[in-house]
């Protein structure tokens, strides 16, 4: 055990992951994502005892949170957000926005109603009625207050008074995955976000390359359903996980793995480089780059050698572009600069895995619970 903490400590303390926080105002529309609404008098204690993270926190409305689905073995089906719908004259009322995988919608609700049995809820598809969206940059606290205290000195309310702001979304969150990845929000599919002009659309290609350089999985490609343990997909790291609260499917194992605190295997960025590169020094993407990326899931091998005899892989590779990738490694093999993957062609290329530099040390891992 003191070995490996050992360990872990050292790779964390290294940081050799290097990317710029990007301060600059961008907007994208996040791709592939559908929404699944839950409504109904039950669905707060539905949900509960179905996801990872805890009902309660949002059950008056306001921001949504990350949580996941698991099975009953303790292993994630599907990663989502679940945002409170925050409309209607009766405001608040138990109706959520389940975010997720667009290819994985009717696996969800097919999921969530094994469970429904006399609970009072209504699970529909509205994956057609909205758009989700990302937005970064140093100005996006100014467009997701709700209220805001007047200065006294300047005006004629009383000390304490609170004024409507309008901010740019109803249905919505502050993304605490990682501290990079800004605003997260919800609209209706024939609007588009009003900013100021200091933000700028980007193509929805640029969200998936920032959460490849940040270390974020998401979606099937990286959680093949009832693959990964919620520890190895960073679940803990991405606050998608409330270690206090009560019994839910899957809950067990995930609780006493933490406990044990030992996770061999993360999630983390990788670059690819063809075999007779040099290996990179720090993260970057190349966007001039398009060589054919190996497939979701294909294996990571320790060396040229034990891939052509496909020994057994030590990770694999999940969602990608131009020359990275997220993986699922194994930590003890993070230094190594053999590590070698192939395409569906049998071109083969050198990875090379960061940490990320957002990742809390492992005397700190206690702070986000």
């Amino acid at each position: 055990m003191y070995k490996w903490k050992t360990l872990v400590r050292s790779l964390t303390l290294k940081r050799q992951f290097s990317v710029s926080t990007l301060q600059s105002d961008h907007y994208v529309q996040v791709p592939d994502r559908g929404l699944v609404e839950v409504g109904g008098e039950d669905s707060i204690k539905f949900l509960q005892g179905l996801i990872t993270n805890h009902m309660p926190l949002i059950q008056s409305g306001g921001d949504g949170f990350y949580t996941a689905f698991l099975n009953p073995i303790g292993r994630v089906l599907y990663d989502t957000f679940i945002h409170p719908k925050n409309v209607g004259t009766t405001f608040p009322h138990p109706i959520y926005l389940v975010e997720c995988d667009s290819r994985i919608v009717s696996d969800l609700i097919k999921h969530m109603k094994k469970y429904v049995l006399r609970s009072k809820v209504s699970i529909i598809d509205v994956s057609s009625q909205y758009n989700v969206w990302n937005m970064w940059g140093g100005n996006i606290d100014n467009l997701w207050w709700r209220y805001q205290v007047p200065n006294p000195s300047a005006t004629k309310l009383p000390i304490g008074s609170l004024v409507l702001k309008e901010r740019i979304a109803e249905i919505g969150c502050k993304d605490k995955r990682c501290p990079y990845m800004g605003l997260r929000f919800i609209l209706p599919f024939d609007r588009t976000p009003s900013v100021p002009s200091s933000f700028k659309q980007l193509p929805s290609e640029e969200y998936k390359i920032r959460r490849i350089l940040y270390g974020i999985p998401e979606g099937i490609d990286d959680l093949p359903p009832g693959s990964s343990l919620p520890l190895q997909s960073n679940f803990d790291y991405m606050r998608g996980i409330d270690w206090h609260k009560g019994c839910y499917i899957g809950q067990e194992l995930t609780f006493r793995t933490y406990h044990v605190g030992v996770t061999r295997k993360r999630i983390i960025p990788v670059q690819l480089v063809h075999k007779d590169e040099s290996l990179p020094t720090t993260l970057q993407v190349e966007r001039t780059v398009n060589f054919p990326l190996p497939s979701p899931q294909t294996g990571i091998y320790a060396s040229t050698e034990t891939l052509s005899k496909k020994s057994r892989p030590i990770g694999n590779i999940g969602s990608s572009c131009h020359n990275i990738a997220l993986a699922l490694l194994n930590l003890d093999k993070v230094q190594d600069e053999n590590l070698a993957v192939a395409n569906e062609r049998g071109e083969v290329y050198r990875v090379k895995p960061f940490i990320p530099d957002w990742w809390p040390k492992v005397d700190d891992r206690d702070k986000l619970e």
